[in-house]
């Protein structure tokens, strides 16, 4: 994996930017965006740096995250 502090930050600058809604549409507000905006190689870059631990995302940004994977798992071909 790649230095993942650019999408780290840029995930963080997003989250920073909704965190002002509630909570939850927060979330899905971030998740449709990622889902949308960035490239299938971000997301997996992304989700290696959740299983690693994810230490310098702020809770938004996680929860995000987390609610982007959980969403790609599901909806992912056989």
């Amino acid at each position: 994996m790649s230095d993942p502090a650019g999408l780290v930050r840029m995930l963080n600058q997003i989250a920073a930017n909704v965190a002002h809604h509630p909570h939850d549409q927060a979330v899905a507000e971030i998740a449709a965006h990622l889902r949308s905006s960035w490239a299938p190689a971000m997301r997996a870059e992304l989700f290696a740096y959740l299983d690693g631990g994810g230490l310098d995302l702020t809770p938004l940004a996680a929860a995000a995250a987390e609610e982007l994977r959980a969403a790609t798992t599901r909806w992912s071909p056989a």
